[in-house]
């Protein structure tokens, strides 16, 4: 989008601005946003990663993510001046180049000669690697002003270039937000040589929320799926997207374990049906086979009248790697 951005004079870098949108007086002042349940985004392919709050939306391809508070944020950071909601975005992109300190530089300039007002170097450390921030503030006139902190880190032929950005006060009302997001920050971790990437990964990382913990493979990734009537949702899917593993949460309106699993079951084609223990709780399962060559189990578990189903899809031909991990994954879980 080729649009020339207006240097701001009139503020200084990183102040609070009481913005007047449309000449209806200063707006008010908006509270810090607290921290919320957080779950990891890893990349799928270079294997960084760092925290988020449930819910963001998520935009992602190998090397570059762009996250937003609220639906429809991101039109908005793509077209400054339009009606799209205003709201905050994490972005991370990856990419290589001959000289990744240098490239710092025409980063810079290039931002200068587009008119975005940078505040000086400062030093920063991400994951034990030394880099760059950069406070920018960039006018777009009509009250639509981005403030943002761009950090820039140099790892071999690799510049990890991290924004956390948002318009007028929601910038500095998500500074926790944007802090906690940055120091949970993970470099890729060397891969195995020989083994098959796109198995579950033998680090596993955590989840802790409300209702329920669990650890997971750390290279299957949330897909923020709509939580609908239920409590608490989470789903996780590996390399393969026809690998995951969901949990839902909902009431379970008094009924036993026994009840609701009488009640779900046929929902299913199921192969088989057993009983297993999970987080110290009576569970019900059914196994069935959704798609070719694809396996699946569903659990039920009721705790404080709530049912937790979990549901764990796999590959057959791969089925020995694929339970080894998720055997790990049950082993862990914990109901609250």
């Amino acid at each position: 989008m080729n649009m020339s951005i207006r240097l701001l004079t009139s503020l200084a870098l990183g102040a609070t601005a009481l913005i007047v949108p449309g000449g209806c007086g200063p707006e008010k002042k908006m509270d810090p946003v607290p921290l919320s349940e957080m779950v990891e985004y890893k990349d799928p392919g270079i294997g960084f990663s760092f925290n988020h709050p449930v819910g963001w939306i998520v935009n992602a391809q190998v090397g570059t993510v762009r996250m937003h508070n609220a639906q429809d944020v991101d039109k908005k950071f793509l077209d400054p001046t339009g009606v799209a909601p205003l709201g905050v975005e994490i972005s991370v992109k990856v990419a290589r180049f001959p000289a990744p300190p240098a490239q710092i530089k025409v980063i810079k300039d290039e931002w200068v000669a587009e008119g975005v007002q940078i505040g000086q170097d400062q030093s920063v450390t991400v994951d034990g690697k030394a880099g760059t921030k950069v406070s920018y503030t960039a006018n777009w006139g009509g009250g639509n002003i981005i403030y943002g902190h761009r950090i820039l880190v140099p790892v071999d032929t690799m510049l990890y270039d991290l924004i956390y950005s948002g318009f007028g006060q929601h910038y500095e009302a998500y500074a926790a937000v944007f802090d906690a997001s940055l120091n949970s920050f993970k470099m890729p971790v060397a891969r195995e040589k020989g083994r098959d990437e796109t198995l579950p990964s033998e680090t596993f990382s955590s989840y802790d929320a409300d209702l329920l913990s669990f650890t997971y493979p750390d290279n299957f990734n949330s897909t923020n799926p709509q939580k609908g009537k239920n409590e608490l949702v989470v789903e996780l899917r590996g390399y393969r997207q026809d690998c995951s593993i969901r949990f839902d949460v909902f009431s379970a309106q008094g009924l036993s374990v026994d009840k609701v699993f009488e009640q779900n079951k046929g929902k299913y084609r199921a192969r088989s049906t057993g009983k297993e223990t999970i987080g110290g709780e009576a569970a019900h399962y059914v196994s069935y086979s959704p798609a070719a060559q694809v396996e699946s189990r569903a659990y039920f578990v009721v705790k404080n009248d709530r049912v937790y189903r979990i549901t764990m899809n796999w590959y057959k031909p791969q089925e020995a790697e694929y339970m080894a991990a998720y055997d790990k994954v049950s082993a862990s879980i914990k109901m609250k």
